[in-house]
């Protein structure tokens, strides 16, 4: 191997941002490509999104873990489904019960991780480190919940069939799940009993005269709808807000496709925000160069990862794609026609 010499390495030097200069999110996730750290990581994120985004056979997963919505991210989410930035979303229970919960009036408020809990307990206030929520109308949209499921036709259904349905039964343009359920988005969450919803879901279930009857969601018919997702796309990306079962779900896509469908197939482009540690052990913080170990990334993929609070990237890699303009404005909506658990086609609208 042939040595490199000194100005190999000392080639490129760190530009200092310069903010005098800096009109936009664009401008300021671009200058991030000459700094450090995590900014230039976030950079790289902005770079691999940009990516698959100008793929025109990409289907892009997006799993979304933690708490966003109480965090402030819920327009931010709805709009990566209106503005096409997402096809299809796998998301803890959690995310979707609070983007429920303000779907049906009610708010999340400014409080501080430093507050007397034993006094919230008191008054039935909940807290989700900063933010706080009335139990009261917790437990009344949990309620409402296992009416509307008590009113649906299909007995046996999947989590997405499920959540399509009730987001076309909501009554606000500011949700995650009605904007999903108009623009035809998939919604997959694959722990859905680990949730307010699925507390709902057993309140139903605790009211049952007959076990045979009532509302099942079938989870394992979750990951055969997502499995051909995988196989009939050509490329694929994956967005990883967090980790957790989402971030799994979508990864094990490959290892699935290929005993599923005897094809081995990767995601060809890849972002993670987190703020995990690989070394602890925890798969939210497995990297992508360990994922490739399992066929979950091609071997010629793009990829890459932040680590930082995603409530503080989120918006920056969206704003700044949103504003670079071109690439939404020409990217198609991705069209899946279902019958039951079959998904017979996918067009571009």
């Amino acid at each position: 191997m042939k040595k490199r010499g000194k100005s190999a390495y000392l080639h490129q030097p760190v530009r200092s941002l310069d903010m005098k200069k800096t009109r936009s999110l664009y401008d300021l996730v671009r200058a991030f490509e000459h700094t450090s750290f995590q900014s230039r990581n976030l950079f790289k994120c902005f770079e691999v999104f940009r990516k698959m985004l100008s793929d025109p056979a990409c289907i892009i997963f997006m799993g979304l873990s933690g708490a966003m919505i109480p965090g402030g991210m819920r327009k931010v989410i709805r709009d990566m489904i209106e503005m096409k930035l997402i096809d299809v979303l796998v998301s803890t229970g959690a995310n979707i019960f609070h983007d429920l919960f303000e779907s049906f009036g009610y708010r999340h408020y400014v409080g501080s991780e430093e507050g007397d809990d034993d006094a919230l307990r008191k008054h039935r206030i909940v807290r989700v480190y900063d933010a706080l929520m009335d139990d009261h109308e917790i437990n009344q949209v949990i309620y409402l919940l296992s009416k509307v499921s008590e009113e649906m036709e299909e007995q046996v259904i999947s989590s997405r069939r499920y959540l399509e349905v009730l987001g076309h039964r909501i009554d606000d343009d500011g949700s995650i799940l009605k904007t999903a359920s108009r623009c035809g988005v998939p919604v997959f969450v694959p722990a859905l009993s680990d949730s307010s919803i699925g507390i709902g879901l057993t309140f139903l279930h605790a009211r049952k005269k007959n076990p045979s009857t009532g509302l099942i969601i079938d989870q394992i018919r979750d990951s055969f709808e997502i499995a051909q997702l995988k196989r009939i796309a050509k490329t694929t990306g994956a967005i990883y807000i967090g980790g957790g079962v989402p971030k799994n779900y979508i990864q094990q896509l490959g290892p699935v496709s290929e005993l599923l469908f005897r094809r081995e197939s990767g995601h060809r482009f890849a972002f993670q925000v987190t703020t995990d540690d690989p070394k602890w052990g925890g798969l939210s913080g497995c990297t992508f160069e360990e994922a490739k170990s399992w066929g979950k990334i091609e071997k010629a993929s793009a990829y890459a990862a932040v680590y930082m609070d995603a409530t503080v990237a989120l918006p920056l890699l969206v704003g700044a794609i949103l504003q670079a303009g071109k690439i939404c404005r020409e990217r198609k909506r991705r069209r899946f026609q279902w019958e039951g658990d079959r998904l017979k086609t996918i067009t571009l609208a």
